[in-house]
């Protein structure tokens, strides 16, 4: 390739889509919208984004040796992606690093690509990986996380949040309003503000799950062999159901008892006149309710 002049250059970064040198490093730095969106994909590696005060992005990425980079615009939204020749079926691994717009939303994937957020108050985070971590610091409208066999950490807050893992386990601090958990073997760990509509399920792992049923909310619990514990504020209100096939109940907030008939044991109680509807299941798991 011909050695481009400093003005040219300028034009090539300007089109879409930009294709860099595979095996190298690549550093890009150009304009995107304040509240825009960036859309990072890769495969295998490792992905760390965090954020400034400028209406625009900034890259460094370490390419592995068959690897390219692709980077595209359209209207609002950037999309950068690490792509390999299809005839390879063994990914060699990149890490890219960002910053970008603190407003901007921000949507991340992977396979077995380890990814790091940090600083971000943008509308929408999503992120997304099979094997890898995802450690995620925002304050957010909307979080989405979810991995096969990789952990999720998030802290922030967020007025909807949702987290899904098979085998990894999920750890959500500072969210509220709307709360989804959803976990196979994995355990989960939740330290949340006012909750209007949880939903939290596991197949084996643990739930440990500490929050604050917010007036007219619904909290749903289920699981199968996996124990349950949840603690709420003393003063919570609502009406409580709980139900086991095999596994105990323990309550701060009115005594469990045996089963009319079958096996198992149930809570069925009200406190106060108005508060939340709290519902647990578990077959064969414990299930603990207690006071904060």
């Amino acid at each position: 390739m011909k050695h481009l002049t400093g003005r040219m250059m300028g034009a090539w970064l300007a089109m879409a889509p930009v294709w860099a040198l595979a095996a190298t490093a690549v550093e890009e730095q150009r304009p995107m919208a304040a509240d825009g969106t960036i859309a990072v994909s890769n495969v295998s590696g490792a992905v760390a984004i965090s954020t400034w005060d400028q209406a625009e992005f900034r890259l460094e990425a370490e390419l592995g040796k068959h690897q390219e980079l692709e980077i595209s615009e359209s209207g609002a939204r950037v999309t950068i992606e690490v792509v390999q020749p299809e005839a390879r079926k063994d990914w060699d691994e990149a890490r890219l690093t960002l910053v970008v717009p603190v407003r901007a939303s921000i949507v991340a994937e992977g396979v077995s690509a380890d990814i790091e957020v940090s600083g971000s108050r943008g509308e929408h985070v999503s992120v997304e990986s099979v094997s890898g971590d995802l450690v995620v610091g925002a304050d957010s409208a909307r979080v989405e996380l979810s991995t096969v066999s990789g952990d999720i950490r998030f802290v922030g807050s967020a007025a909807r949040s949702a987290a899904e893992s098979v085998s990894g386990d999920i750890e959500l601090r500072g969210v509220g309003g709307e709360v989804s958990i959803s976990t196979v073997s994995g355990d989960a760990t939740l330290l949340a503000g006012d909750v209007e509509e949880g939903r939290f399920e596991s197949v084996s792992g643990t739930l440990e799950l500490s929050l604050a049923a917010a007036e007219g909310g619904r909290i749903t619990v289920e699981s199968m062999s996996g124990d349950v514990r949840i603690t709420l504020p003393a003063s919570q209100q609502g009406e409580f159901q709980a139900q086991t096939f095999s596994g105990d109940i323990q309550s701060a907030f009115g005594a469990a008892e045996a089963a009319a008939s079958g096996p198992g044991n149930r809570l069925r109680n009200r406190v106060g006149e108005g508060g939340a509807r709290i519902r647990i299941e578990s077959f064969s798991g414990d299930v603990q309710i207690g006071q904060k």
